[in-house]
């Protein structure tokens, strides 16, 4: 083999593992590169996996706080905070009653912005709060601040209901507040947060009282009553409401000028405990045939002062018609009566078919109520069970088909009772009352079996006071007075003797009560008095004079001109006097007012005075005047009456000196003559 092919044989051997080697050389350097971008990408993954590591523990650490964070929000139990009502369970309409508002954290957690709302109904009325509240419509809302764990607190609140017998007031409690460990508000109620109180009773009765019907143009008479059935007193008013179409005439007791042309007023200054009054209002109806027109009476009042709440509505409707039957009554021959104890009442009923047709199965009833004797009714006619008197048929038998334009009358008598119970200052300003009804019993219509009130009719007797006055003379009294003189009475000495006014009243309050008498020209006035206070008054015959002023004839005439039609006294008397006046030789004792009952719950009224007689040669066996009959004026307060009563004449013979014989008044022959 030549030395060229083996070098180029070694040649292409160094060339190949030159090559070769190259090669190796090259990926040995790709190598290196790889292995540093593996490290590089290595490390970028271990720094990507640390901050992917880092970032699940921030994770982590955030759902650990969030969970820990919700599991104590969670861990709050709302229901164990507690309000509650403390309230009777029953009440008198109008009094005053405490509600008591409970609240309670029983929880671990202190709470914040407490409110309490409290809800009412219509029927109550706030008075006050040991706490300060404000209203928000119906709800009385309290803000408290915070209440810690486990404390609990209260809230008074003072009020009354007002409201009918029989409802059911319901009152509701919540508590609204914030927990320290959240920031969202809860509020808490349960059934203790509610409660129910029943009006089981009111203080107060009343009713209206008015014809049904009444024919275009004619006068209605409406009646109020009213009550008071607790044991308070009361400033009451009552109010009667009357729309247009009643055209208001005249009332009793008399309206308040605080009224309106629609409303009529009363005050009450005092309602005391379980008295009653009524009001009358008479009026004319006017207005289209069936039109209705109501009526309201609204009875208001208070325990402390005159702000007033309504206690009691009642309405009536009088119906505009042609009445089938008209009614009417009389006590004693007259539409308006006033009646003593003791007296018999004459009832005349009559009626009259003023409708078109004939009407079936009539049927009178007659009630009376008051201070009347049942046993002493008389009926002509008729039946009567207690104070319910009957007429129908089979007394009268026209009234089975009264005719049209037919009319007739009943009748029956009653005695005012001779003995009226009187126990306390509230026994006072009584009545009798007969209410008229008259029924259809149409027995041939299927509808009409039971009867059908068509008409009534209510009269009020009112009984007017009984005064009483009482002329006793004494030579022999009580002392407190000294008489002096001789017993017989003898000429030409002076015999001195003391009188006793006694005054009573029975039933009602009086008012310018005036008692007067005349004293002979033989007597004197002592001027030794004794007032009815109880006050001695001693000195000379002047003692106790007085002479009133008298009025020229200008004044005489206004005073006739403010008379009203109640025959007035002719002047107001306005404080108590005594006295004797030597011009017209009048011994006169006037008193503004005196109370009903005096004389049965409280003490007569007494004065006491001193009078002197000189018998003459004339007066020789004859007893002598010592004053003229004593006669009692004044004016009733509730029938607005003028009163007048009397008592004889005194005279020497003292028939209430039981220490005076039969003899020892008459004037004897002087024994120094």
């Amino acid at each position: 083999m030549s030395e060229d092919i083996i070098n180029e044989h070694t040649d292409e051997k160094i060339g190949n593992y030159l090559s070769d080697k190259t090669k190796t050389l090259k990926n040995d350097a790709d190598w290196k590169g790889s292995l540093v971008d593996a490290r590089n990408q290595k490390r970028k993954a271990r720094r990507k996996s640390l901050l992917i590591f880092l970032f699940l523990i921030l994770l982590a650490v955030l759902v650990v706080a969030y969970f820990a964070y919700f599991k104590g929000q969670w861990s709050f139990d709302d229901k164990k905070v507690k309000i509650k009502i403390e309230v009777p369970s029953e009440v008198s309409s109008g009094e005053e009653i405490t509600f008591v508002i409970k609240y309670e954290n029983n929880t671990s957690v202190d709470l914040r912005n407490l409110k309490m709302s409290f809800f009412t109904p219509k029927e109550f009325v706030f008075i006050s709060s040991d706490r300060e509240t404000q209203k928000e419509g119906t709800t009385w809302v309290w803000r408290q601040g915070n209440l810690s764990a486990g404390e609990s607190d209260k809230i008074r609140l003072f009020g009354k209901i007002i409201g009918k017998e029989g409802t059911e007031c319901v009152f509701n409690s919540s508590i609204f507040y914030t927990p320290d460990n959240f920031n969202s508000e809860f509020q808490s109620f349960d059934d203790e947060s509610k409660s129910v109180l029943k009006i089981t009773s009111i203080p107060f009765e009343m009713s209206i009282e008015c014809p049904k019907f009444v024919i275009n143009k004619n006068k209605a008479k409406c009646v109020v009553t009213y009550k008071n059935t607790s044991k308070r007193s009361f400033y009451a008013e009552v109010k009667v409401n009357i729309p247009k179409g009643f055209e208001y005439i005249s009332s009793d007791p008399k309206a308040d000028e605080s009224g309106t042309e629609h409303s009529l007023s009363w005050n009450i200054e005092n309602l005391e405990a379980n008295t009653s009054g009524e009001l009358i209002v008479e009026g004319n109806i006017t207005g289209d045939r069936n039109e209705e027109i109501e009526i309201e009476a609204i009875l208001y009042a208070s325990e402390k002062d005159k702000n007033t709440i309504p206690y009691l509505n009642n309405k009536t409707v009088i119906r505009i018609q042609d009445a089938p039957v008209i009614l009417s009554q009389t006590i004693n021959g007259s539409k308006e009566y006033f009646a003593y104890k003791g007296e018999e009442l004459e009832y005349k009923i009559k009626f009259k078919n003023n409708s078109e047709m004939e009407i079936k199965g009539l049927v009178i009833n007659s009630r009376l109520e008051g201070c009347v004797n049942p046993d002493s009714i008389d009926v002509v006619n008729g039946s009567h069970d207690g104070e319910k008197i009957t007429w129908n048929a089979f007394n009268i038998p026209k009234l089975a088909v009264f005719g049209v334009g037919e009319e007739d009358e009943v009748s029956f008598k009653v005695k005012v009772k001779d003995f009226i119970n009187i126990e306390n200052s509230n026994d006072k300003n009584f009545t009798v009352r007969n209410t008229v009804s008259i029924k259809e019993f149409d027995f041939d219509a299927e509808s009409e079996k039971i009867g059908k009130t068509i008409t009534s009719d209510t009269t009020v007797v009112k009984l007017d006071t009984s005064l009483f006055i009482r002329a006793k003379g004494y030579f022999n009294d009580d002392g407190r007075i000294k008489n002096s003189g001789v017993i017989p009475p003898e000429v030409g000495k002076e015999t001195k003797y003391t009188i006793h006014w006694n005054l009573s009243n029975l039933f009602n309050d009086i008012e310018n009560v005036r008692i007067v008498s005349i004293m002979p020209e033989k007597v004197k006035w002592a001027g030794n008095y004794i007032r009815s206070d109880g006050k001695i008054f001693s000195g000379n015959e002047n003692n106790g004079t007085f002479i009133p002023e008298q009025k020229n004839e200008t004044e005489l005439e206004d005073d006739e001109d403010d008379k009203d039609d109640n025959n007035s006294q002719e002047e107001e008397i306005k404080e108590e006097r005594f006295y004797y006046n030597p011009e017209t030789r009048e011994i006169v004792w006037e008193m503004p007012k005196l109370s009903a009952n005096t004389g049965v719950i409280s003490p007569a009224k007494e004065v006491v005075f001193q009078v002197s007689i000189t018998p003459e040669e004339e007066d020789i066996g004859n007893v002598m005047e010592i004053m003229s009959e004593v006669k009692a004026t004044s004016q009733d307060e509730f029938t607005r009456n003028a009163i007048e009563t009397f008592d004889s004449a005194l005279t020497t013979e003292l028939p209430d000196d039981y220490s005076i014989g039969m003899e020892e008044g008459i004037v004897i022959v002087s024994s120094e003559g």
